[in-house]
């Protein structure tokens, strides 16, 4: 009965590291796509949590995936050893990916804070600071927005703060970023004269709000996800590693 009852343990800490490893996989690829809008987003978020929460699920996951091979050696093989090491590099991976996870979260509640303030200084900074202009065409072009709203003002059209607040953009020349055009065929009416047929009405700072928002729920719940599934893992390392020699 013991025999059997260790073998239960045995298989079921090789099942949940084959888990770990598909999680591992899983948060890596979450942390790639989240570094990958970093380059269009990074200057206007106001914030570096959003990356550092992407980096350390990178980090994380290739590790997980490492040891996830390390575990299902000493499951199938039951070396004291190698469960015991295994044990204490997953509970620093748990306690990382659980910080990865909790910054994820921390952020999306910061996201308003920071963003708006950064967003309406930078507006100014168009086309005089490459990596800001850069930045403010990726979004445009990827929400299909123009402009930003002042603090406290609803009936504002988020297109007038270019010529409100950039000097670059005036009446008699063009009055918006041609990244706020609905399409390259309107983009000398849309610059020229912008309206909702030919330029996008809608707030970037609203659509990139939520886009981070929906981005941060992702990627701290599957960390914290994965990490849970690591405390399995743990507990039965343990388990097993009681059970071998007796």
């Amino acid at each position: 009965m013991f025999d059997g009852c260790r073998k239960a343990i045995r298989y079921a800490m090789f099942t949940a590291n084959l888990l770990i490893l598909v999680g591992g996989i899983v948060v890596f690829a979450i942390g790639i796509w989240t570094l990958a809008d970093k380059a269009f987003m990074e200057r206007l978020l106001g914030s570096n949590l959003y990356v550092s929460s992407g980096a350390i699920l990178i980090a994380t996951g290739l590790i997980a995936v490492i040891i996830a091979f390390l575990g299902c050696m000493g499951a199938l093989k039951e070396i004291k050893c190698m469960l015991l090491t295994f044990f204490i590099i997953l509970l620093m991976i748990f306690i990382t990916m659980l910080v990865g996870g909790i910054l994820g979260f921390v952020f999306r509640n910061e996201v308003e804070e920071h963003m708006h303030t950064e967003m309406l200084k930078t507006v100014k900074q168009y086309m005089n600071d490459t990596p800001v202009t850069e930045a403010w065409d990726a979004v445009q072009t990827k929400f299909e927005c123009c402009g930003i709203k002042p603090d406290g003002d609803s009936s504002y059209l988020p297109y007038k703060i270019w010529m409100d607040m950039n000097q670059n953009f005036r009446m008699k020349g063009p009055q918006v970023p041609s990244s706020c055009c609905k399409s390259k065929a309107v983009v000398l009416q849309c610059q020229q004269n912008p309206s909702p047929d030919t330029t996008w009405t809608s707030e970037c700072y609203e659509k990139l709000k939520d886009f981070v928002k929906d981005h941060a729920i992702v990627v701290g719940g599957i960390g914290i996800g994965i990490a849970c599934v690591m405390i399995i893992g743990m507990i039965l390392s343990c388990a097993l590693f009681l059970m071998i020699g007796i």
